[in-house]
Parts: structure tokens; sequence; C-alpha cells
């Protein structure tokens, strides 16, 4: 893994923040994110990628996304 595919994903239910990993990215599409070997699939809303698990709901903001993306190889 490398630094670039770390991203700040925040739970809106309760306020706070965790470090994801960037699995898949589409811009302005989709965004795919790995939180503790769980996968959250994100989908764009106007400068926001969404998305829900287990009844709470994840964001991460396109200007928090790195600028450099290397795509996840096993």
């Amino acid at each position: 893994m490398n630094n670039l595919d770390e991203i700040t994903v925040t739970c809106t239910d309760n306020g706070k923040s965790v470090i994801g990993y960037i699995l898949n990215y589409r811009p302005k599409d989709h965004l795919e994110v790995s939180l503790n070997t769980v996968k959250i699939y994100l989908q764009y809303r106007n400068g926001t990628y969404v998305g829900s698990m287990s009844g709470m709901e994840f964001t991460v903001e396109e200007s928090d996304l790195p600028k450099e993306h290397q795509e996840f190889h096993r």
C-alpha cells in the first residue's frame, strides 16, 4: 500500500472520522473504501461521495481525495 491510498472517511451519524484505504475509484462516479476489512461503496453526489453500511452513513469529500491514486493490486 501507498500513503496516497489513505483517505479520511467520516460517519455522519456520530461525527467520527477514520482512515480508510481506497480500493477502487472512478472520478465523479463511485469510490470503494476498505475500513477495518469492511468494504464500503460510496456514490458521487454533488462533490461528496456518500455510502451506507449497517444503518450508518459515511462520506468522503471530493477535495480530500489524493491527487494521484494507484489501483489496489493483490
